[in-house]
């Protein structure tokens, strides 16, 4: 364990979360809603974003009282690609990583060298005995905006994750998933919804489908999106050969924005699975000041993706 305080910084679409660590306990973390949503369309279209964001992360540092310079950066799912690639067994590394590379460029209109391929094996096999890997690329010229964003927020930058990895990492270091469990992060948002599925204590698939607005003053109904959630969730356990139904999940773990108390009352009525509301501090130690602080008491969900990163400083809690 370092005992080196270390910050990990979530970049949500609709907000910034901020987590500090020093010696396996959080000592300051802090949140900033974003008035312009961030996402890699965002980046895009206007290609100095994150430029512009500094003062964002400079005031939520201090507001925090973080102290740390060093921090690792969680971007959500949607600025990335992620992919899993079933490969046959028995290949050398040489080309195990052209393999992998011709997988990755068959999903991508640009050049491949326009991106940063990162790619590990997870513990399943396909039907036949083979191994699965996943696949991640992030375009580099997002990679140097976040370096940017980071240098002028006064910051030295030492890790770079993505939501859903981070998600996964909180999820275990706080709940007892057993490794022949099967269970479910939904991330609720305003405008869409993210699955992110757990086996053998693992990230196994995740997918995100976007929410339709509807009504004159262009809100979500919370029985609509449980509704939309509910058949979401039946379509990919189906899919991907999980189970049969809902029922064949063991938990279902939810995460997510200013919604996501009123769907968690209706989509309990709804399915018969153990139902929780993520809580990342639940065995992470945090100072008394944290403890008091609204952030922590209100929403301690929107700090998952954040704390996760943090967690891959010090060993998962006992």
């Amino acid at each position: 364990m370092t005992s080196n305080p270390f910050i990990g910084l979530s970049l949500h679409p609709e907000r910034v979360c901020l987590v500090e660590i020093e010696e396996g306990q959080i000592q300051a973390i802090g949140t900033r809603e974003l008035i312009q949503p961030l996402n890699v369309e965002t980046f895009y279209k206007e290609g100095q974003f994150f430029e512009n964001q500094n003062e964002t992360i400079q005031e939520l540092y201090q507001n925090a009282g973080a102290s740390s310079r060093e921090l690792g950066v969680v971007l959500e799912e949607g600025m990335v690609l992620i992919k899993k690639v079933p490969l046959a067994l028995g290949l050398e590394e040489d080309m195990l990583k052209e393999s992998l590379r011709w997988e990755a460029s068959q999903c991508i209109v640009s050049p491949l060298d326009e991106y940063i391929l990162e790619y590990q094996r997870l513990p399943f096999q396909t039907s036949l005995g083979n191994p699965v890997y996943l696949v991640i690329l992030m375009r580099k010229s997002l990679l140097e905006g976040i370096c940017t964003l980071v240098e002028k927020s006064g910051l030295s930058l030492r890790e770079v994750d993505v939501d859903v990895f981070s998600s996964v990492r909180a999820l275990l270091a706080n709940y007892d998933v057993g490794a022949d469990e099967t269970a479910v992060i939904v991330d609720v948002e305003r405008q869409y919804l993210t699955f992110i599925f757990v086996r053998q204590k693992e990230y196994f698939l995740s997918h995100r489908v976007h929410l339709q607005e509807t009504g004159s003053n262009s809100k979500l109904d919370d029985s609509n999106v449980v509704s939309t959630l509910v058949k979401e969730l039946k379509r990919l356990i189906f899919g991907h050969r999980v189970g049969r139904g809902i029922e064949d999940l063991n938990r279902i773990f939810l995460i997510g924005g200013e919604n996501l108390q009123k769907v968690a009352h209706e989509l309990s009525e709804a399915v018969s699975v153990s139902l929780e509301t993520v809580n990342p501090f639940q065995r992470v130690p945090v100072t008394l000041s944290v403890s008091q602080s609204k952030e922590f008491n209100n929403f301690p969900e929107r700090f998952v993706a954040a704390v996760g990163i943090t967690l891959k400083k010090i060993p998962a809690p006992a």
